[in-house]
């Protein structure tokens, strides 16, 4: 284990799944080198099994009893990791339906101690990747939402690409909130997420963009920090609490906010939200509307 002079955490958050939760967890732990704190937003309510897998493995944690959505849960890992009398230096956010390659953490750990980027993203190779790449491998996915529920295969493991040669691309943010390294100026510059993207739908957009347009942030892509990304399984493989009404209701606040949809904002409204005030009477908002 390597001793630096930073504390690290890995903030995630849960919806059932368990299977996935616990590969993502064992492939940080096999393939990182330095001291890592774990933390985990169980955001499913009565979800048992994952509590007690995560007081099995001695993980930190917290349950949700009822659905608050993926923003309030990565407010929660905010909280954890930058307030508080137990703070952290960087904070790894991950998603559960992740596979981290070797080189990947300690790549985006390397990179946060020696360069002045705030936001270091990691780079994804996913399920239509690899059966594009290995058209064998579909027969481990089922149907158009590409489930698997047999992990006996790995097959993800097939991919071999990786390497510690650093590759940065700078002003690059391929994965904000899927494996992503955040500094904590990131949250003194922009702070929470927006809530009012419940229950989750275009949160990482409005948080990609306001990291971009931020005057004092730098961010990258480090090419080589790869991992395996299952996509999209608390939707298409657990009763994920979306719809279709939730997208286009978040689709619409979105444009409202910005002027426009992804990638024709007009708009530049306030990027900092500083505190979490009636954070639970807007997700209660656009739950009954």
């Amino acid at each position: 284990m390597k001793t630096i002079d930073k504390k690290v955490m890995l903030g995630m958050v849960t919806f059932g799944n368990l299977p996935f939760t616990k590969l993502a967890i064992e492939s940080v732990k096999n393939t990182s080198s330095y001291p890592i704190k774990y933390f985990v937003v169980v955001g499913k309510p009565g979800d048992v099994e994952t509590q007690s897998y995560l007081t099995a493995e001695g993980i930190e944690f917290i349950v949700h009893d009822k659905n608050y959505g993926f923003p309030k849960s990565i407010n929660d890992i905010y909280d954890r990791c930058w307030k508080g009398d137990d703070q952290y230096d960087y904070l790894i956010l991950a998603g559960n339906d992740i596979v981290c390659y070797p080189y990947c953490i300690d790549t985006l750990v390397d990179v946060a101690l020696t360069t002045d980027y705030d936001v270091i993203s990691a780079n994804q190779f996913n399920t239509k990747n690899l059966i594009a790449e290995q058209p064998d491998t579909a027969k481990y996915f089922h149907g158009k939402n590409l489930v698997i529920t047999d992990f006996s295969s790995r097959c993800w493991e097939r991919f071999d690409r990786y390497s510690p040669t650093l590759d940065i691309e700078d002003k690059t943010m391929r994965n904000l909130q899927n494996l992503c390294l955040y500094k904590r100026s990131l949250f003194n510059d922009i702070g929470y997420t927006d809530v009012n993207f419940f229950p989750a739908y275009y949160v990482d957009c409005d948080y990609t963009i306001r990291v971009a347009i931020s005057d004092t942030l730098k961010y990258c892509t480090v090419i080589n920090a790869k991992f395996f990304h299952f996509w999209s399984r608390t939707l298409f493989q657990e009763s994920g609490g979306s719809n279709d009404k939730f997208f286009n209701n978040n689709r619409s606040f979105y444009i409202g906010k910005w002027g426009g949809d992804w990638g024709n904002e007009v708009k530049r409204p306030p990027i900092l939200i500083s505190d979490r005030l009636l954070e639970d009477q807007i997700i209660e908002h656009w739950r009954n509307l």
